[in-house]
């Protein structure tokens, strides 16, 4: 009968870490759990080896027909228990989701003992944070669709979700959306803003690190 297999610590031990000069330090490795196509797509490319080349996996949680903040959660949570990731980001909107705060809440909980998760949340949805590549707004809109259709009328025509071609027209435009991002949290709104300029930094500062 096969041993069995001991799960490997979610976070890495300080000798991990040690190296002889001359030697990069070693590559983190980070999880991003979204509850949308539209996500997966924007992040799965952006870490390809046409931009950042990073080593992250993103993947979609196992939400069935209808997403939830929740799922996301309990995914990140799995795959955090099984080990093997630095960090492990919770991509999801508010939208009209009712497990919202209980996914805030979770992961508060799940940060207690030590499990390397981060909330990166938008409202109303993640079509904002495509919207702040274009334009700095702190406009308060009422459903996704509203964005969906300013996107379309007024920076990318015929936007459409789950499309990673978009990732070409916004790759440029990452340092104006990480800007607009870092304005709108300072505006402190509940009804319009977005973390996810906080996970676009990391993937800069993990692609700086490690092309030195």
């Amino acid at each position: 009968m096969a041993k069995k297999r001991k799960p490997i610590s979610p976070l890495r031990s300080p000798d991990s870490f040690r190296r002889t000069p001359g030697q990069k330090p070693p590559r983190s490795t980070t999880l991003i759990v979204c509850e949308g196509e539209t996500e997966k797509c924007y992040f799965k490319k952006l870490c390809g080896r046409d931009f950042f080349h990073l080593n992250f996996h993103v993947i979609t949680a196992n939400t069935g027909s209808k997403s939830a903040p929740s799922n996301v959660v309990g995914c990140a949570k799995k795959e955090a228990e099984k080990g093997g990731y630095d960090h492990i980001f919770c991509v999801f909107d508010r939208d009209r989701h009712t497990s919202y705060q209980q996914a805030l809440n979770e992961i508060s909980k799940l940060a207690k003992r030590g499990l390397p998760i981060k909330p990166m949340v938008s409202i109303p949805c993640f079509e904002l944070w495509v919207l702040l590549h274009f334009e700095k707004t702190d406009t308060p809109f009422s459903c996704c669709a509203e964005i969906v259709q300013r996107i379309s009328e007024c920076h990318i025509k015929n936007y459409k979700k789950a499309n990673d071609d978009i990732v070409d027209e916004l790759f440029p435009r990452l340092d104006t959306a990480i800007e607009n991002g870092e304005w709108l949290e300072k505006q402190a709104r509940e009804d319009s803003s977005t973390s996810v300029h906080r996970l676009l930094l990391h993937m800069k500062a993990e692609s700086e690190n490690h092309s030195k």
